[in-house]
């Protein structure tokens, strides 16, 4: 695995996962802003702007940049003796994220405490609290949302987030002068703040009595691939990126500072020193270009009179403009944005006003689609912040969403403008597995795709189709065994689409640990999941399309039935998702999803009038379930597998996918109920109850007498979506 990461990073790869370079994270995060697909910004619950995925082929920079902050000022009006002013974040003592000192904490007042905010979180939206935090007449509320709405193709894909502020004036005496001030960087938190060339500009832009006031942020940088793998041969792309940070308040109220030097105590002191005497800025509008070495910011401040016992609203949005996405390989690719907003990247301005305009929007839809699952009373609270925030990752897992390349013609890119054409999609496996699409696993998180963006899923349907049919007789070194095999094969469904530090969709399977092509259960997984979102969607074109790459997925799989009884057996190897974790003959885990592969290849064939089909897969159907059952049913549960291991008996959590598919699809179980729920309550007291006194989770393996099964690291482990598939 060592020598995989450095070879891979001689020739400018992105390893797809590199256990030597682990990235470090605390529990800091909070809901990601922006849409899907477009890049994205983390914000942390305490306040600060710090992740930063916006070049699909790079590491996201977790580093808290400083000086991008809301800031708040206020006094009772009239008085100019009582004035105080804060930035509305918290730093943390300790944090490999945060610098223990920078220029702003030097030049700036860090005063709050705490102690009286509060942050919530229900993706895509966030409310932070400041509850007479920086002055006990105020409570200030930051309700932050991003336009990531169900069944939304087009305002879902857009790079931008509104932050609206609500400042209540509690006392019965005296008004109040409050300003808001957004300050924001000129980069991503990355080395490339710092390389010169970059620029800030005021703007002011008016359309229908709305006007929209705000600092675009050119951003300039490089990004240096090898041309086809060779260092020798480098070439450089320097693709548009820019930031706006925006109000739509009455301009009067409104004062700016275009650009300052972010890493200057002198110069950001005199910023500060201007806003915490009156709230206001100075409307310079300095607009050269940064040079080596330097860092520049931005910022507007909003200024407003709250009377006693009332309440005003103050909004900003944040919006970037990265239309094109590129990867290590060079290829490039439209963001789905751009259908909508084009592909010069010149408009972030744009995007910002509308953001403004149409954030009441986003916020009714958002709200409407939640109310169901929240005004639900049987559900827990627990259940119900689960659902939502771990969507968190559509937008957050390095998530693209395509519309076109810059290498195609201008015929073939006005094809692209047909309603039913929605592009390229895939989020990583995760942030330290940078594998697109991770078929094994999105079989668990699919659910969340064909319920809320179904289109999507079936984009990514479509991907995983063609590269099933696709040969790539590539060489690839398998890091388990140090054999090598034929990169893809063809009607071997692929374990990914790619790395982002490759050529997603360009060069399937960037895993590399097992060898993909003896693996039994990635094939079930296409199957089940064609005729899962057949069943979701009714969209019998997409059935139709798939129907012949089906057929073949399940005719490569029987040559893993090698005793000829109709029942796939593994092979001795992790040959399946629990890629550490070896079965042997028949498994229950494969084994069962092989049962509910040839029940649904059945049901599509009476779907599609293929009788012969039909027939064929009925009477393999009912051949498999009598030796699935026969061979590993015990009385009580499935057993892990028919080989002559002393854990063959071991009760693994994730022995029911296959029926869980099966029922999911709507075609019914694969084993008598019975023997399901005698399984299911196998599990549930053994795997969940035994295990930390039932507050973990489901363990992947438990032994017969109550002891977890240590075979391996992953038999041990709990796997959060195994979990929950098995709640499901």
């Amino acid at each position: 695995m060592w020598n995989y990461g450095k070879r891979e990073r001689k020739h400018n790869r992105v390893p797809h996962m590199d256990p030597f370079a682990p990235q470090f994270k605390d529990a800091i995060m909070g809901v990601p802003l922006g849409g899907i697909g477009c890049g994205t910004i983390g914000r942390g619950w305490r306040g600060d702007f710090l992740r930063w995925t916006l070049l699909p082929a790079a590491i996201p920079s977790i580093n808290v940049v400083e000086v991008d902050q809301f800031s708040v000022f206020s006094r009772n009006s009239g008085d100019h003796s009582n004035a105080n002013a804060s930035v509305l974040y918290t730093p943390a003592k300790k944090s490999v994220h945060a610098p223990k000192t920078s220029p702003v904490r030097s030049a700036w007042d860090f005063g709050l405490k705490g102690d009286k905010s509060t942050y919530h979180a229900l993706f895509p939206q966030a409310w932070t609290i400041y509850d007479g935090e920086t002055d006990a007449d105020l409570k200030i509320t930051c309700h932050q949302v991003s336009p990531v709405i169900p069944h939304d193709y087009e305002n879902s894909s857009f790079p931008a987030s509104v932050f609206e502020f609500t400042i209540e004036n509690r006392s019965t005496v005296h008004d109040k002068d409050v300003s808001l001030m957004f300050s924001f960087q000129n980069g991503m938190g990355a080395a490339s703040d710092s390389k010169g060339g970059h620029s800030n500009h005021f703007f002011q832009e008016k359309s229908d009595n709305f006007t929209t006031t705000g600092i675009k942020l050119t951003h300039a940088y490089e990004q240096m691939v090898f041309e086809d793998w060779d260092k020798n041969n480098r070439k450089y792309f320097s693709d548009p990126l820019s930031f706006a940070i925006a109000t739509n308040a009455d301009p009067s109220k409104v004062s700016y500072t275009t650009q300052f030097a972010s890493d200057d105590v002198s110069v950001l002191k005199s910023v500060w020193n201007k806003f915490k005497t009156d709230g206001k800025l100075d409307n310079s509008t300095t607009e050269t270009k940064s040079v080596e070495g330097k860092t520049i910011a931005g910022a507007i401040s909003v200024s407003e009179r709250v009377g006693k016992g009332q309440s005003v609203k103050i909004t900003f949005t944040l919006t970037w403009d990265t239309p094109i996405a590129r990867f290590s390989s060079g290829k490039a690719y439209y963001r789905r944005y751009t259908k909508f907003y084009g592909t010069s990247g010149d408009a972030v301005q744009k995007i910002a006003s509308d953001a403004l305009k149409n954030y009441p929007n986003w916020i009714k839809a958002i709200n409407q689609w939640q109310d169901t699952i929240l005004s639900n009373e049987k559900l827990s609270k627990e259940y119900k912040m689960a659902l939502f925030n771990e969507l968190y990752y559509l937008v957050d897992g390095g998530t693209i969403w395509t519309h076109g390349r810059p290498d195609q013609s201008a015929q073939e890119l006005k094809e692209l403008e047909s309603a039913d054409n929605f592009g390229n999609f895939f989020y990583l496996e995760g942030h330290e597995y940078l594998m697109c699409n991770t078929y094994d696993v999105h079989f668990y998180a699919s659910f969340a795709l064909i319920s809320l963006w179904p289109e999507l899923q079936l984009a990514l349907q479509r991907e995983i189709a063609r590269a099933t049919v696709r040969q790539m007789d590539v060489d690839w070194f398998i890091l388990h065994d140090g054999s090598t095999v034929k990169r893809l094969v063809r009607w071997a469904v692929p374990h990914d689409v790619g790395n982002p530090g490759e050529d997603p969709w360009v060069r399937p399977n960037s895993y590399n640990i097992q060898q993909i092509q003896r693996w039994k259960d990635l094939n079930c997984k296409f199957v089940l999941q064609v005729y899962r979102d057949y069943v979701a969607t009714n969209n019998k074109e997409f059935l139709e399309s798939l129907w012949p790459i089906v057929k073949k997925a399940v005719e490569y799989s029987f040559q893993f039935d090698k005793d000829g009884d109709g029942m796939i057996e593994n092979e001795g190897f992790p040959d399946q998702t629990y890629d550490t974790w070896s079965a042997t003959g028949v498994s229950a885990y494969c084994g069962g999803l092989w049962v509910a592969t040839l029940k649904v290849a059945r049901s599509i064939a009476h779907e599609l009038l293929d009788v012969d089909a039909f027939e064929d897969y009925d009477k393999k159907y009912q051949i498999a379930r009598d030796v699935y059952i026969k061979k590993l049913w015990n009385g009580t549960y499935f057993n892990y597998d028919t080989s002559k291991n002393v854990h063959r008996d071991s009760i693994q959590a994730d022995m029911m996918a296959g029926n869980w598919y099966a029922v999911s699809c709507g075609v019914g179980g694969i084993v008598p109920i019975g023997h399901a729920k005698s399984s299911l309550e196998t599990v549930y007291r053994y795997n969940v109850a035994k295990f930390v006194n039932g507050t973990r989770g489901a363990v992947n393996g438990m032994r017969p007498n109550g002891a977890v099964d240590e075979m391996c690291m992953q038999s041990k482990e709990v796997w959060t979506g195994t979990t929950y598939a098995v709640a499901a």
